[in-house]
């Protein structure tokens, strides 16, 4: 493995990997994701993904690797090892500087994990989401509190040495109280790194649906507003740093992959439903199964939908994704690297948020203020609407 400390985010190429299957859909989930019955669909899955990256995959080493979904760990032992040498055969996943698997608690197991780690994943992503029951049964989630934690104990037995965990908070009836039972549950299995989501209600999800028909509420702003203040201030004490608003770095380091997004490096995504980026150009792939699969095995493009990204609007979602990091967004290089006036489009905005005390910027970079962490989504979708207006 190349030391994380090597690694330059937003240059090189990436490499996702999206493994559609969920033991249930979750409610909240918008992700491109599938329960099915007939274990034989995960054999075509397979086929198909090794067709499609013989035809994508021409970049050599990726920068870094990311196998998400769906749920990767729902693979049968067999299946799973098959993954990876499938995977083997078109990119060194063991010289990759970082290599993710998400994974969720009630399929990962020790064998699986030491499968994972024996083929180069050195980072596992487990979605725990809660350790309350009545949250996780909200949530959808297959998994208990006792699972989640015999699953971290097994991926530490395994060898593995950076391992995450994800969780929510803002659960409809959730109180600080039991976000701050949850959190501390966590810590107490000493993860190397934390991503704590405030939820959000997707459109086209069986929780907004829920929402409109007026059987689930959201929690009060306030509640929520306290729950995040709090956590960014009890993962300060216990070492963590809040590299992003919603992610903090413990022994493991920042998740690389997810820079390299923020930052809009080039990455190529296979399986049903990926989106690529190159040089400005962003594709995503069809999403049924079956249609991409047809596609693949074909020798036929996988993609079902592409655009050229207008400059501005390039550099409108530079700054929208960037501004979240801890580091702020560096708006010359942006400018250097699409070729827009981008000080100049966004003075404007640039001012007003300053004046409101949102933002400061040092003539270069721009930077989220302690009361514009709060207001992340409202001030980045400022300059995402100024350049989808161009």
């Amino acid at each position: 493995m190349v030391s994380s400390s090597e690694f330059e985010p937003g240059q090189g190429t990436s490499l996702y990997v999206h493994v559609p299957f969920c033991v249930v859909k979750c409610g909240y989930c918008d992700f491109n994701s599938y329960v099915v019955e007939d274990r034989s669909v995960h054999d075509v899955f397979l086929d198909a993904l090794a067709a499609e990256l013989r035809q994508q995959w021409r970049f050599g080493t990726p920068v870094s690797v990311f196998i998400g979904g769906g749920t990767p760990s729902l693979l049968d032992p067999v299946r799973f090892e098959r993954l990876f040498a499938i995977l083997g055969e078109h990119v060194p996943l063991r010289e990759c500087r970082e290599v993710s698997m998400e994974a969720n608690p009630e399929s990962l197991t020790r064998d699986k994990a030491a499968i994972a780690a024996a083929h180069g994943v050195g980072r596992i992503s487990m979605g725990v989401q809660s350790f309350h029951p009545h949250h996780l049964h909200f949530l959808d989630r297959a998994h208990s509190a006792e699972r989640a934690e015999a699953a971290f104990a097994e991926v530490r037995a395994a060898g593995c040495r950076n391992v995450s965990i994800d969780l929510m908070f803002g659960i409809p009836t959730e109180t600080e109280l039991e976000w701050q039972q949850d959190l501390e549950r966590a810590l107490r299995l000493q993860p190397d790194h934390l991503s704590c989501y405030n939820l959000t209600f997707e459109p086209g999800t069986r929780l907004t649906h829920d929402q409109r028909e007026g059987r689930v509420a959201a929690n009060d702003e306030e509640i929520d507003r306290a729950m995040f203040l709090w956590t960014r201030e009890r993962l300060a004490a216990a070492g963590f740093e809040a590299y992003e608003i919603s992610n903090f770095a413990g022994a493991g380091g920042p998740c690389r992959h997810n820079d390299h997004y923020w930052l809009q490096g080039d990455y190529v995504g296979v399986g049903p439903g990926a989106s690529s980026h190159r040089a400005g150009v962003r594709a995503t792939n069809l999403k049924p199964v079956e249609t991409w699969a047809r596609a693949a095995l074909a020798g036929l493009p996988c993609s079902g939908s592409a655009e050229t990204l207008r400059p501005l609007q390039r550099a409108s979602e530079g700054v929208w994704l960037g501004i979240r990091r801890r580091d702020g967004v560096d708006l010359a290089a942006i400018e250097q690297r699409i070729g827009v006036s981008v000080l100049t489009s966004f003075a404007p905005i640039i001012e007003r948020q300053t004046r409101a005390g949102w933002v400061e910027f040092d003539g270069s970079r721009l930077r989220l203020t302690s009361t514009g962490l709060l207001l992340a989504d409202r001030i980045g979708g400022d300059y995402l609407g100024a350049g989808l207006g161009e």
